[in-house]
């Protein structure tokens, strides 16, 4: 009999874990030697992933590509040779699987001459910081780019008092969660919001970060 499909977890940025089921031995057949780990991207071929014979029932799966979605399937060698392969696993991407959340979509406030965002997330974050993205309605020119400072919880506030906006104007902003891993996916506009007549804000700090599209 093959083995069960493999499972995978602690999927990183490069790497995962393959674990699988031994297969079930007829009575009085030949034990499992080891094991072959085979992998493949979206309809790309299989490749054997390892050149030593895995042992146990789980092995460390490095040096993969970012955004490849990957499955994986392994067989049993014994002394008659390889047995059938195994169902192929759930795909995994490792770079997107480890990317923060997306934020929702959060609600601006014009106070005086700044801008009161907040949002939400789904899981409770540890200190992330948060990539702001202000566009211009009419245009949807992106005309700033901002990153907070780290910032935890499921529900996140941010003022934006240090930047500079055309008066009588609409803007909507988006954020987006960045972790080690790299950034998540930007969320949703806010709905428009229009400047005061007359009111002209101030340029951006010089220790604000900038990202460019």
């Amino acid at each position: 009999m093959p083995p069960t499909a493999p499972v995978i977890s602690d999927i990183r940025t490069t790497s995962c874990t393959v674990k699988y089921e031994p297969p079930e031995i007829q009575a009085g057949g030949p034990p499992v030697i080891g094991y072959l780990l085979e992998a493949r991207t979206l309809n790309g071929h299989w490749i054997r992933v390892n050149k030593v014979l895995i042992t146990g029932i789980q092995v460390r799966v490095i040096k993969l590509h970012r955004d490849m979605r990957y499955e994986f399937r392994l067989t049993a060698l014994n002394g008659n040779g390889c047995g059938g392969y195994s169902p192929a696993s759930d795909a995994v991407v490792p770079f997107t699987q480890n990317r923060p959340s997306q934020p929702g979509q959060p609600v601006a406030t014009l106070r005086g001459n700044s801008v009161s965002l907040q949002w939400s997330m789904l899981d409770k974050t540890e200190h992330l910081r948060y990539v702001i993205r202000c566009r211009e309605a009419d245009t949807n020119r992106t005309v700033l780019y901002e990153c907070t400072e780290p910032k935890a919880g499921t529900i996140i506030q941010h003022t934006l008092s240090s930047i500079m906006l055309k008066s009588e104007t609409e803007y909507k902003f988006a954020v987006a969660a960045c972790s080690e891993e790299g950034l998540g996916r930007f969320s949703s506009f806010t709905n428009c919001v229009k400047t005061l007549t007359g009111c002209f804000y101030r340029a951006m700090l010089a220790q604000s970060a900038v990202i460019r599209e």
